[in-house]
């Protein structure tokens, strides 16, 4: 799939907030002044989910991947479609509807709406969680791919954003959620000043 955004550039390997994308455990691992850790280049993994969704939804999907790497708009006209098909037959809960939705929410991005992308990402979020539970492997990781695409994004666009993202990383995983506390780390570190309480200087 195409790798290119419009708007503010993305800097980061956004293999980490594919569909289905790898999150290399060093991501957690590493500092946070440091970039995340690099994964692989891949492109998105549609044999990967072949074995849990239908052959047709699996088709729909490799359709989209090669659309996107020409024409992003007729590639979300082909996701939107087939997301209504989907979701008419399975119903929101169900891992083909969820499957379609991450593919809608990285078009989204790749269209330069970051705002309506971080949106479509944590709505991922609360279908993984409501599908499988807090801890499922699933919602771990799209907890990690929300907030490094997140990240990723250019400062200017990412911090009034991050409300929205630790409201929902707290309603999925609790308040001590390890995204939770690193998005906050990141705040600060672009805020130094406002992070420490203000020193009193005695005049005595």
């Amino acid at each position: 799939m195409t790798e290119t955004i419009t708007g503010d550039a993305v800097d980061e390997d956004r293999t980490l907030f594919r569909p289905w994308g790898l999150v290399d455990p060093a991501f957690w691992a590493g500092p946070e002044t440091e970039e995340a850790a690099t994964a692989a280049a891949a492109p998105i993994a549609v044999d990967a989910v072949a074995d849990v969704v239908s052959a047709e939804v699996t088709e729909k999907l490799a359709a989209i991947q090669t659309a996107a790497a020409v024409d992003l708009a007729r590639a979300g006209a082909i996701a939107e479609e087939l997301d209504a098909k989907t979701t008419a037959v399975r119903g929101e809960r169900h891992i083909e509807t969820v499957r379609v939705r991450e593919v809608r929410a990285y078009l989204v991005l790749l269209s330069g709406h970051h705002e309506t992308a971080v949106a479509w990402y944590l709505h991922v979020v609360r279908l993984h969680a409501a599908l499988h539970g807090p801890d499922h492997d699933e919602t771990t990781l799209a907890v990690r791919r929300a907030y490094s695409m997140w990240k990723a994004l250019p400062p200017s666009k990412a911090e009034p954003l991050a409300d929205g993202l630790i409201e929902t990383f707290t309603e999925v995983q609790g308040a001590g959620a390890d995204a939770v506390r690193r998005i906050q780390i990141q705040l600060a570190q672009r805020h130094p000043s406002s992070a420490q309480p203000a020193q009193v200087v005695s005049t005595r």
